[in-house]
């Protein structure tokens, strides 16, 4: 899938259910990234991607935006 593409597939995956940038946040590890978001509840839930290159994608686009980080350990 080209840049474009995958931007336009983050995109969507994030914020195509009404969720905004504020429900994300990273955890981040020594050895790992987790994507993460908060629900209108305000429980926090990891968000797993199984695929690769999506979840590369995601993770890029949160960046990007100036998602918060949480360092782990």
């Amino acid at each position: 899938m080209d840049e474009i593409n995958l931007k336009t597939t983050a995109d969507n995956f994030l914020f195509g259910g009404g969720l905004k940038l504020e429900n994300y946040f990273i955890e981040q590890t020594p050895v790992s990234e987790i994507l993460c978001y908060r629900n209108a509840e305000g429980r926090e839930f990891d968000l797993p991607i199984n695929d690769p290159q999506l979840a590369a994608a995601v993770l890029d686009r949160l960046k990007n935006l100036g998602v918060r980080i949480v360092k782990l350990g």
